[in-house]
């Protein structure tokens, strides 16, 4: 639990001046989550021009994405892409769900293997498909990491992301 506040005192402190941090709101506590998500795992295929973080139109709301525009992840500027089908994360490095859907599940996770894409997803109903799963207990995000299917998209996670999370499996 202490590693856990560290981690998200560390979160903090990289998006918030100091004096200004009096309250900090749900979207940008997703963003700095999601940014630190990104930092910590290592992608096969690192071509491109843009980090790409995806999210579905219905989950833009979830997250605040000028916080994220404005960050670098592996020497690339982040952009915060909005994608209409599965089909499109091929163009992710990330994708953000709040709430997955079962019913294309089998199909998502094929479409995150072939294309190594990490799926950070926060909401009630747990999917297979999530690497990372966050969710709010008692005021505090608390993250699990389906570690076996983070391998399977060929993605590394740290050492040091894995040691804070609350649950690996």
């Amino acid at each position: 639990m202490r590693r856990l506040n560290i981690f998200l005192a560390s979160c903090l402190a990289s998006w918030v001046q100091l004096g200004l941090a009096a309250s900090v709101d749900e979207r940008d506590m997703k963003a700095a989550l999601i940014y630190n998500f990104a930092v910590y795992t290592s992608w096969p295929d690192n071509s491109g021009k843009a980090f790409n973080i995806c999210m579905f139109e219905a989950d833009q709301e979830s997250v605040n994405e000028a916080m994220l525009e404005r960050k670098v992840v592996n020497g690339k500027s982040v952009q915060v892409r909005n994608i209409q089908d599965i089909d499109d994360v091929k163009i992710c490095q990330v994708l953000f769900m709040e709430d997955a859907t079962t019913k294309d599940e089998k199909h998502l996770l094929r479409q995150l293997q072939k294309y190594s894409v990490l799926f950070v997803h926060n909401g009630q109903k747990h999917t297979d498909a999530s690497m990372i799963h966050i969710e709010l207990v008692d005021k505090r995000y608390h993250f699990s990491i389906n570690h076996q299917a983070a391998k399977d998209a060929n993605l590394t996670l740290s050492s040091k992301l894995l040691r804070l999370a609350t649950r690996v499996y």
